[in-house]
């Protein structure tokens, strides 16, 4: 069963740019998330900090939950889409079970997995060997 079976209303207002470059359109877009896709896109803008040697943050907060959610609409919404490298199977290990934390800890009442159609990621494939 999945939860967004029909085009997402959106609605829009004209606005002075914050940069004070004339009029720009802010557009707000409606979308259902489930649990575990709320987590996957946590886990999509942490998924390097391993391999980087950035520590993940100890603490995650509805409202940083936010702002990456609307960071990545925003990129995409301008046609930018990231094509960084596959992580690692280590971050894979590391920050999808603490982005599923963070989530249900923030969100405790979300249902889980229903937007399994809507994936692009996927996790580091373990060998057979």
């Amino acid at each position: 069963m999945t939860i967004n079976t029909a085009p997402a209303p959106a609605t829009s207002e004209s606005v002075p740019d914050t940069q004070g470059r004339g009029t720009v359109l802010r557009v707000t877009a409606i979308h259902h998330l489930d649990g575990e896709t709320l987590a996957l896109r946590l886990f999509e803008a942490y998924a390097h900090h391993p391999d980087d040697g950035d520590p993940l943050p100890e603490e995650v907060t509805a409202a940083t939950v936010m702002e990456v959610l609307a960071k990545q609409t925003v990129l995409c919404a301008e046609g930018w889409h990231e094509s960084a490298n596959e992580p690692t199977q280590q971050a894979w290990d590391q920050v999808w079970p603490w982005a599923q934390d963070h989530i249900r800890r923030l969100f405790p009442d979300l249902t889980w997995n229903v937007e399994g159609g809507h994936r692009t990621l996927n996790p580091p494939q373990k060998s057979a060997a």
